[in-house]
């Protein structure tokens, strides 16, 4: 849970640096790809607590727009 209010906040302090620092040079697609994968460390840290969930027979269900994901575990 430690790394992914890490990645949060080093992924605020480049949103927030990139708004006031003035640019050095060329601002490339890479550096939304950077950002990106910044914040998909702290969403890969979440992983373990929703496999552990699902293992121990809870019901999951992701839900962003029309698309949706639901994780469910069968009862013994």
């Amino acid at each position: 849970m430690k790394i992914f209010y890490l990645t949060f906040a080093i992924s605020l302090l480049l949103i927030i640096g990139g708004f006031l620092l003035p640019p050095m040079g060329i601002i490339d697609g890479s550096v939304l790809t950077a950002v990106g994968e910044l914040l998909m460390f702290g969403v890969l840290a979440q992983l373990p607590a929703l496999i552990d969930a699902a293992k121990n027979g809870k019901s999951i269900k992701l839900t962003k727009g029309d698309s949706s994901i639901e994780v469910s575990s069968p009862q013994d």
